[in-house]
């Protein structure tokens, strides 16, 4: 039997909201509810809400019940606040966190550790507070998510710092992760209107399946006229007014390829590894040099990929030769160190490990971040005037600057005539590497010293702004005593406009990809054989947030987050 419809509910009636503040009535569920009483009535009629109204609430005290009603929401909203800044806090907590594991190079794992460390120190300093600290989350799944967060904020701060530079330049450099895909980094250096510089991580590229070397110091895929990267882009640009350096350490590197060391190098690896390949031997020179109170404990294994090994090798080995010999002699080996009681080589090993000593002086002044390229350039400079000193001395028979050569003089004049010819040949190395750097030698002495450049060889839009700047005396005198970046940014923008850009630009170059080279450290320290399936992406994520200046902006990463999420296990 069906249900014969009611009248009222073909009559589509609507709540109003006057009868809000007539007779303290809301919408709830389709029907009308007393704010008083919580009680409902049938249907959306003002008869029956005002009856209600007057027979329940007629004598009640209106402006106390206002005022009880007032406060009650007032309290809901502060709880509501209070759970808010609350669970915003913890948010902001754990992005901090996250931005240091990353800063740190520590395991994204390592937040949970953190928190556990956290809540024990709180149980005994401030055991009130244990629910505020269980409330962050650190699981590895919230870190990764913040450190994306966290990268992206720091990618927008660039961008925004970009538009803001006068000059620019970029490095390149390329390396094989744990998994072997060739990862391409690129680094940014810029500098604004008022000097202040810029270095960051730009981009990071893997290079999936066949590569080719685009930043390979000298190769033809770099330098090549029409297929090298340097001709490619010529072609694409050809106005282009970009000035292309090769890494100077790389080069200063390279130029060791002039020196035949390889009859004294490969007898030193030997030595080397003759100890330190077998564990039992290795343990028993060790011991041998502990019970001789020698200065050093151990041999360095040689390594031709890094920069200074080969002279740090070399040098060990001269400091503990003598330990070497009789540590042989006691095992009755030997046919391991009859060279090093040969004159001939060891004579040859004196010279190569005082002079492989010079090249890792210059390559450590050439290492670091934020240098200027003027100053890279004065040490390459100042070396290639050493190596002529060095030559002329040993035509001499003077050996003052080769301190372990001297040690076992007299030197036979062939040897020296050879070691002379050997200095003269890095030379001329050094001079067909930096050639690059000379054609732009000008431009780097008008940054370096203005007041001492003749003005008529440099480029003529500087001449009349050297010539004033050389004729005032009390800019001179403030160019000894501050730093030259300092003295650029006093100098005035309306009288030398062309020498500030000019300085800008100089400052704004890259002058080696040492930047690069400490990020793929932290690469491998970051994708290593325990950690091989971290993706690009977030590999990306860590080491531009590693590398950078930059300081995350919590507070615009906290207002463009919807909700704050609390974790809700203490561990």
């Amino acid at each position: 039997m069906s249900t014969k419809k009611r009248k009222v509910d073909s009559e589509c009636r609507v709540f109003k909201d006057e009868w809000t503040w007539k007779y303290f009535f809301t919408a709830f569920k389709d029907k009308p509810l007393c704010l008083i009483c919580n009680e409902t009535t049938a249907v959306y009629k003002e008869y029956n809400i005002s009856r209600h109204f007057i027979s329940k609430h007629k004598n009640a005290n209106y402006g106390a019940m206002t005022e009880d009603l007032h406060k009650k929401l007032s309290g809901e909203q502060s709880i509501i606040k209070k759970v808010n800044s609350s669970q915003k806090a913890a948010t902001h907590a754990g992005y901090v966190v996250a931005y240091n594991i990353a800063k740190s190079n520590k395991a994204l794992s390592d937040g949970e550790f953190v928190k556990h460390c956290m809540l024990k120190v709180c149980d005994i300093l401030c055991p009130d507070k244990t629910k505020d600290f269980e409330t962050v989350s650190l699981s590895r799944k919230t870190v990764t998510s913040r450190i994306e967060v966290i990268d992206k904020n720091i990618l927008s701060q660039l961008e925004s710092r970009i538009g803001q530079f006068k000059f620019c330049s970029i490095t390149m450099d390329e390396s094989t992760d744990i998994n072997d895909t060739a990862q391409l980094l690129l680094f940014i250096r810029g500098v604004d209107e008022n000097f202040s510089i810029t270095e960051e991580l730009a981009c990071m590229r893997s290079l999936k399946g066949t590569t080719t070397g685009i930043t390979t110091d000298g190769a033809q895929s770099m330098t090549g006229t029409k297929s090298g990267f340097v001709g490619i882009f010529n072609q694409e640009y050809p106005e282009n007014n970009v000035v292309f350096l090769h890494c100077v350490i790389h080069q200063d590197a390279l130029c060791k390829s002039a020196l035949d060391m390889k009859p004294v190098l490969d007898v030193v690896v030997k030595l080397v590894n003759a100890i330190r390949s077998r564990g039992l031997t290795h343990r028993q020179f060790r011991e041998f040099l502990d019970s001789m109170q020698s200065e050093y404990s151990d041999l360095l294994y040689y390594s031709k990929v890094r920069w200074l090994r080969a002279g740090r090798v070399f040098e060990r080995v001269w400091q503990l030769k003598d330990e070497i010999v009789s540590f042989f002699q006691e095992k009755q080996w030997s046919v391991e160190c009859e060279m090093l009681e040969d004159t001939a080589w060891l004579s040859d090993f004196a010279f190569f490990t005082d002079l492989l000593c010079h090249l890792n002086k210059l390559n450590v002044k050439m290492q670091g971040k934020n240098q200027f390229i003027d100053d890279i350039w004065g040490h390459i400079r100042s070396f290639k005037l050493q190596l002529v000193l060095f030559a002329d001395q040993l035509a001499k028979n003077d050996l003052s600057h080769f301190p372990r050569l001297n040690s076992i003089a007299p030197v036979m004049k062939d040897k020296l005539r050879s070691y002379e010819d050997s200095l003269r040949r890095l030379r001329g190395e050094f001079e067909r590497r930096f050639q690059d750097f000379s054609a732009i030698e000008k431009d780097l002495d008008v940054f370096s010293m203005p007041f001492n450049v003749d003005c008529e060889t440099v480029k003529p839009d500087l001449q009349l702004e050297l010539i004033e700047l050389q004729c005032n005396t009390q800019l001179k005198q403030l160019f000894l005593n501050v730093p030259k970046l300092e003295f650029y940014k006093s100098l005035s923008k309306s009288s030398f406009p062309n020498l500030i850009s000019h300085a800008q630009k100089v400052t704004a170059m890259f002058a080696s990809s040492y930047i690069c080279e400490q990020v793929f450290s932290t690469m491998k320290l970051r994708k290593s054989c325990i950690r091989n399936r971290l993706t690009d992406e977030h590999l990306t994520s860590l080491l531009r947030i590693s590398a950078s200046q930059f300081e995350p902006d919590y507070e615009k990463i906290l207002e463009m987050q919807s909700q704050f999420h609390s974790s809700h296990s203490p561990s």
